[in-house]
């Protein structure tokens, strides 16, 4: 991982170039504000680093859906999806079977919901080589259906029906390009995958699935896959990631505040970004040096009267974009204290909760080692600029000694110390062995004389 840099996606220039209705198109706007996903328009850089996120996500493990960072594991919570994009947090996740549905079905659905013929939906399919749709033609459906949607409301003679039929169409078209073009980019950046329509059949439902969990879902599993050393681009809606990490450390990123930037819009469009460096270097560097000051663990204080946090956000547990996407979404890794302290008060007493492990020596067999091999434990020299330890410093190691607390660390340099004691040992005893054979073949050789 250490000579590259991820190929991140961005496809603002698409999303931010999107034709849309006047304002006065209440019709079209008052559907796609019920569906609660419009803040998505408004949460779309420029830039991307790809340097910057190329670091963080070589410090991401799937196995606990954490960033391992010098200073602990952190994540992108459900709290983090709702105050940076205003997205619905509860409700039904997606639990399509898959990740694509049939060329059939995409067929139907194409027909109905999109006013698009199923010989022109097949044509698409067979260039796509799948049951997805380009962006390309998704906004030419978009633009056809707005256009005769339009004329038919100025139309007299038209059916009622008719004209709502080619609203939801243009409602439909525009929001399966919102969410396939944002929340679910893939890495290609070319098509949509039309599985995401189905759940666009009924537009006053829009809003009961939670697009929140299943957007992190799948943001999840593209930093599984990127994570791994041979994978060269990052998927999944990359600018959250970016204002997750803006929001979180303010050391990292060039960006100024929006002038125009309001407490009513979400948290991740308050940033304005500058072009960044490209290469990952000086941020893995900083990483390895971070101190907890430098981090902003709580960062939406002042954002809790429009976004008040959700009961939801405490979930532990599995999140799912489909069967095919289900990873862990573990909270408590990230806010231990305040998670402690919330399921005290609500749900488990002490007693439920049994012992906690205090000491390395305490927890579960074989999670020392593994937490050894995943992390990053190094120790730096101080660096200038740093914050000053704290004055009491001696005393909190002297309190440490006399109440003998272990250091993970320590156990695990004193195992391997003595298991390259003992292969030493071994070595030494063989090579005495060899050497009391040896001596014994001379003295048979020469006889009890001396003589041969």
């Amino acid at each position: 991982c250490g000579e590259r840099t991820l190929k991140c996606m961005n496809p603002r220039k698409r999303i931010n170039s999107l034709d849309k209705p006047e304002t006065d198109k209440a019709w079209f706007w008052d559907r796609v504000e019920a569906s609660g996903l419009r803040p998505l328009l408004k949460t779309n850089y420029n830039h991307v680093g790809s340097g910057l996120i190329t670091a963080f996500t070589e410090r991401w493990q799937p196995e606990t859906g954490t960033f391992h960072l010098r200073i602990g594991e952190m994540t992108i919570t459900l709290d983090d999806v709702s105050c940076l994009l205003h997205i619905p947090i509860t409700g039904k996740m997606l639990n399509h079977a898959g990740t694509s549905c049939t060329m059939e079905e995409g067929q139907d659905m194409c027909e109905e919901l999109l006013n698009f013929s199923r010989e022109d939906a097949q044509e698409e399919f067979d260039k796509m080589k799948g049951a997805h749709v380009s962006f390309a033609k998704l906004l030419e459906i978009y633009h056809d259906n707005l256009n005769l949607a339009l004329e038919a409301e100025n139309n007299e003679d038209e059916e009622a029906e008719t004209v709502e039929f080619l609203r939801d169409c243009t409602v439909r078209a525009f929001l399966l390009y919102l969410i396939g073009g944002i929340l679910f980019t893939n890495k290609s950046v070319q098509y949509v995958d039309l599985i995401f329509l189905s759940y666009l059949q009924d537009i006053p439902l829009v809003n009961t699935w939670n697009w929140a969990a299943s957007g992190l879902a799948y943001m999840y599993n593209y930093l599984d896959r990127a994570s791994r050393r041979r994978c060269g681009n990052h998927g999944g809606y990359n600018c959250m990631f970016q204002a997750w990490i803006f929001a979180h450390f303010k050391r990292y990123g060039q960006r100024f505040l929006d002038e125009n930037y309001t407490n009513e819009d979400p948290v991740g469009a308050k940033y304005y970004l500058l072009k960044t460096g490209k290469w990952p270097y000086e941020t893995r560097t900083s990483l390895d040096r971070m101190e907890v000051d430098e981090v902003t663990f709580c960062p939406y204080e002042d954002h809790r009267q429009m976004r008040p946090f959700q009961d939801i956000s405490w979930y532990s547990g599995w999140i799912m974009c489909g069967s095919a996407m289900i990873c862990p979404h573990l909270p408590e890794l990230f806010i231990q204290d305040a998670f402690d302290d919330y399921l005290t008060e609500n749900y488990v007493t002490e007693e439920m909760r049994g012992p906690r492990a205090e000491h390395g020596y305490e927890t579960e067999p074989g999670y020392i080692a593994w937490f050894y091999r995943v992390s990053h434990p190094k120790i730096w020299q101080p660096v200038g600029g740093n914050p000053p330890r704290p004055a009491n410093v001696e005393v909190m190691i002297e309190e440490d000694n006399a109440n003998k607390k272990c250091d993970v660390f320590e156990i695990c340099k004193t195992v391997r110390e003595e298991r390259k004691r003992d292969s030493s040992d071994g070595k030494k005893k063989k090579n005495k062995k060899k050497k009391k054979k040896k001596s014994k073949t001379r003295g048979e050789e020469v006889g009890p004389s001396g003589q041969g």
